[in-house]
């Protein structure tokens, strides 16, 4: 009886203690909000949504006539509605707040597509008036991809040409300073750690990559051949003279009347010859240069009358290297033990190459090989005759020009890469 007297004690004790600690959870809760309410806090309903775009201008005019007259056509609450308060933002000078605007109505699909490209145009301007031109160009791009054909296209173009024109500038600076030899080793600047408004890393890279999308995006505009020549001038700097030829031949190809056309051949004439790899490989680039000297001659009389010299020389370079490449297959019969096949090779080099030096080589193999194609033949080959006319298309320095790879120039003009 003693126990059982005893046990109901102890549970009485329990319950009277476990209000006490509650009524202090309480008294803390309530102090902890009476705190915040002192601090000047405050609940914020679009804590976890973004708020709302400001209401458009309640004083918008519009031309009718001959007078102006209150736009009405904005109803709150649409997506014209939340990008004419965007743009009233905008207007403020508030770019870091309109750029946040701007995105969200372009990424809503249940927008038009009127009111998305407009609000992406202005998330890339607003970007780049806070000099942001790495995300600006992007953005620039990406509008240009969801929309090529809309209403900002010539102007996202022009300003992704100026991103890139001045992302250049640290590429004309190492340019001049590995001409003048300043320095033994010029490092290009590609790492910008702090500058926003340059890319964190490859900063030429990023540029040839906004002058590809802006011709892209404009192939026949006004800055397409721009866009190609500063391509086709990057690259032949670095000695990628394939690329370098191709820029050069589609900006001539595409744009014969631009006033950089004239530079542009001569460069692509140049890059043609380098980007063969020499007479053991494909000479097709070599007739295309040709032909681009030919299409100099007819087609540029600027070029004809003060580059004639410059013309013929190349001329004479293009038809070295195609000598040296049928006088290469010649031999190549020769070693193969078809001394028919080589003789008719070596004819053939004499009688396109007069006055050259393969010229002489290829009438001294056939002497060597007389006595072969008789025994092969059955009867003895013609006599040569000697190199009794020369050449009435070559220019008149033949002597100090008998290595094709001297004759064109592998440095860039000066101002070849000057801002535009």
């Amino acid at each position: 009886m003693a126990v059982s007297t005893q046990q109901p004690q102890r549970q009485q004790d329990s319950g009277t203690r476990q209000p006490s600690s509650s009524r202090w959870r309480r008294f803390a809760g309530v102090a902890v909000c009476l705190f915040a309410f002192a601090a000047g806090c405050a609940w914020d309903k679009h804590l976890f949504t973004p708020p709302p775009a400001p209401p458009p201008p309640v004083d918008s005019l519009v031309l009718r006539g001959d007078k102006l007259e209150a736009d009405n056509s904005v109803k709150q609450g649409t997506g014209a509605a939340e990008l004419a308060g965007a743009q009233d933002i905008y207007r403020q000078g508030n770019f870091a707040g309109a750029e946040k605007f701007f995105h969200r109505i372009a990424e809503n699909t249940k927008n038009s597509p009127q009111v998305a490209e407009e609000a992406r145009y202005y998330e890339a301007e607003c970007l780049r008036r806070q000099q942001k031109y790495p995300k600006a160009a992007d953005t620039y791009n990406r509008m240009l991809n969801d929309f090529p054909s809309g209403a900002y296209r010539d102007q996202a173009v022009q300003h992704m040409f100026e991103i890139a024109n001045y992302w250049l500038d640290d590429s004309r600076k190492a340019i001049v300073e590995e001409k003048e030899g300043k320095h033994w080793v010029v490092w290009p600047e590609w790492f910008h750690p702090v500058d926003p408004t340059k890319p964190l890393l490859d900063e030429e890279g990023r540029a040839l990559e906004k002058l590809e999308q802006v011709r892209y995006n404009d192939m026949m505009g006004p800055l397409a051949d721009k866009a190609l020549f500063l391509t086709g001038s990057i690259k032949f700097h670095h000695n990628d003279y394939k690329d370098a030829e191709h820029a050069y031949s589609q900006l001539v190809e595409f744009h014969p009347n631009s006033p950089l056309a004239p530079q542009a051949i001569k460069l692509a004439i140049i890059s043609k010859q380098l980007s063969t790899g020499g007479p053991d490989y494909d000479s097709r680039k070599l007739v295309e240069a040709r032909r681009l000297v030919d299409s100099a001659l007819r087609n540029y009389p600027e070029l004809a009358n003060k580059d004639a010299d410059f013309l013929n020389r190349q001329l004479f370079s293009i038809s070295m290297q195609q000598a040296a490449k049928d006088y290469d297959i010649a031999r190549f019969y020769e070693r193969i033990g078809k001394p028919c096949s080589a003789w008719f090779c070596y004819e053939i080099v004499r009688r396109r190459y007069p006055g050259t030096k393969y010229f002489d080589l290829a009438t001294e193999r056939m002497n060597a090989l007389r006595s072969k194609v008789e025994k092969e033949k059955g009867k003895a080959p013609p006599n040569l005759p000697g190199n009794t006319s020369a050449p009435t298309t070559l220019p008149a320095a033949v002597d100090r020009l008998q290595q094709p790879a001297g004759a064109s120039p592998r440095n860039l003009p000066p101002d070849i890469l000057k801002g535009f």
